[in-house]
């Protein structure tokens, strides 16, 4: 099955989710709490990412979209970023960096 990754606020999450990027909580500069990917999400690790003021999380869950959707999503993802860029210098390191990781990041 495909799945698709989603960063969401860590109010929205539910036991049997799967984290799909590491989970590191910093407190005052110490390290209290680490989730590896895909580790299953249960009742107490909610508890806890609430009690050490987590904020967002990424998680894979199932993509059901078809491969034609996938493509017609990513198509209109490239497209806006091409969009919110359009008045930029790209020719400027900085600005086409920040393009690229943008693009990656929206069309993934």
């Amino acid at each position: 099955m495909k799945t698709r990754r989603q960063y969401i606020p860590v109010t929205d999450i539910e036991p049997g989710m799967v984290l799909g990027e590491t989970v590191q909580v910093v407190e005052r500069g110490l390290l209290s709490m680490v989730l590896p990917p895909g580790h299953l999400l249960t009742a107490d690790n909610l508890n806890q990412l609430h009690a050490h003021h987590a904020e967002y999380i990424c998680i894979d869950q199932p993509d059901e979209r078809s491969d034609e959707q996938i493509a017609l999503d990513t198509e209109r993802a490239a497209r806006r970023v091409q969009e919110i860029f359009r008045d930029c210098k790209l020719d400027d390191p900085t600005l086409l960096s920040l393009f690229d990781q943008v693009m990656a990041y929206r069309t993934a």
